[in-house]
């Protein structure tokens, strides 16, 4: 009587673990799978960082949850411009249509400042069909309109890129502004200028990216689109990208 007792027991601690693992059809789980979440690493906060999860058959419902309050249901979520920082964790439960339910977690991720912009090299500018240049100098100044411009230098052409206030720029993301004068806040203005063209200026789309290490600032841009007026008075379009560094 006793063993029949302790069968009854087996049982049930046996159906409990069935309970959360599977349901339905009779589907029996295997407790041992360890699915991997996959992630895009290296990442820089001006790339995008795809999630997904291997080692599972049919999956049906998927919830990811992550830093910052990030939320998901989709199978391979894409998470645009992620915030800066270290050991960032992204966990996601599975269930699938036999009723398992599986949870894994990725390994800690790092997501630095901008990185490798449109394939771009430290201290380099591009502009698409128009130039390329290292830049040899960089310099930081206040403008007479009470902007802080970041200034790359080669020996035919410049980049210029300014910010609000008087002040270097902080660390962070800057949608891009043309025109002149003031820039509000979280605003920023690009201008190319080559020996050998009128000076393209970067339209009021895109963002320009900040990382601040140190002593040392890096501004990033990519895939801005610039437009020059020639000589003849039509206008010029193209693609511009940049990747340097200031140290005062």
């Amino acid at each position: 009587m006793r063993y029949k007792y302790l069968f009854l027991a087996f049982l049930v601690v046996f159906a409990s673990l069935l309970e959360g693992c599977g349901k339905g059809g009779g589907t029996v789980c295997d407790l041992g799978l360890k699915p991997k979440v996959i992630a895009t690493t290296p990442i820089g906060q001006n790339d995008t960082l795809l999630l997904s999860i291997s080692g599972i058959d049919e999956p049906k419902t998927y919830q990811w949850e992550g830093p910052n309050g990030f939320s998901s249901h989709e199978a391979s979520p894409r998470i645009i411009n992620p915030i800066k920082g270290k050991d960032q964790v992204y966990s996601v439960t599975v269930v699938t249509n036999g009723g398992c339910t599986y949870t894994s977690s990725s390994e800690a991720i790092t997501v630095t400042g901008p990185w490798n912009p449109c394939g771009l090299d430290s201290n380099n500018v591009r502009l698409v069909g128009v130039t390329r240049f290292s830049v040899g100098t960089v310099t930081g100044t206040t403008t007479s309109n009470n902007n802080y411009k970041i200034e790359g230098i080669s020996s035919q052409a410049s980049v210029i890129v300014e910010f609000p206030n008087n002040q270097p720029p902080a660390e962070g993301i800057y949608n891009v502004q043309s025109g002149s004068g003031a820039l509000p806040a979280g605003a920023a203005r690009v201008t190319v200028q080559i020996s050998t063209t009128p000076i393209w200026t970067a339209s009021s789309t895109g963002q320009i990216y900040v990382a601040v290490d140190g002593a040392t600032t890096t501004v990033s841009f990519c895939d801005l689109t610039f437009t020059s007026t020639s000589p003849s008075g039509t206008v010029n379009t193209s693609n511009g990208s940049a990747n340097f560094m200031w140290t005062p």
